[in-house]
């Protein structure tokens, strides 16, 4: 597949000065990716609550059966706090610093923007701004996403039991 020659021609003739929307947009983005982090505790907050809620429901119930598994899943919720407290930091220290590359890169582009940008920078702007945080957001979510699916899960699965020793269903 080839570009289309007028098209070519447009993005060798951008200049940094024309790209600038596309890094004022990347610049949120990379600030959004400390979102994940509000998001990652609210959900470990979240599967905690409910936890002690079924510990609490099965302890006053007397449920003697299950005390074994709840201290397994505080167990579980647990560790997924502290493997999210690790990958919190960890991308709050990237994100620092692809802003801060973001943001001195700008400037430079500022300082330069009546030059052409030619296809590399084209290539490196959308790739740098556009791509990278979206991707970096999206690997995040999923990972969070599948980590607290099995607990949730497990959560799930210890409030049936409880609640069918409760209610004798």
């Amino acid at each position: 597949m080839s570009l289309d020659p007028a098209l070519w021609n447009a993005i060798n003739q951008l200049t940094f000065g024309q790209l600038a929307n596309v890094q004022t947009v990347g610049i949120g983005l990379y600030l959004a990716l400390v979102v994940v982090q509000a998001v990652t505790a609210s959900g470990v907050a979240g599967l905690r609550r409910r936890a002690t809620a079924i510990q609490a429901l099965a302890n006053n119930a007397k449920v003697v059966s299950e005390a074994s598994n709840m201290h397994k899943l505080q167990g579980e919720v647990q560790r997924l706090e502290i493997s999210f407290q690790g990958m919190n930091r960890g991308l709050l220290g990237g994100a620092t610093l692809l802003f801060a590359f973001a943001v001195a890169y700008f400037i430079y582009c500022t300082i330069f923007q009546s030059y052409l940008a030619g296809m590399d920078g084209v290539a490196f702007i959308l790739l740098f701004y556009l791509v990278l945080p979206v991707a970096i957001f999206l690997a995040s979510t999923w990972l969070i996403g599948s980590r607290c699916k099995q607990v949730r899960r497990k959560i799930e699965a210890a409030e049936k039991r409880v609640s069918d020793a409760v209610l004798g269903g």
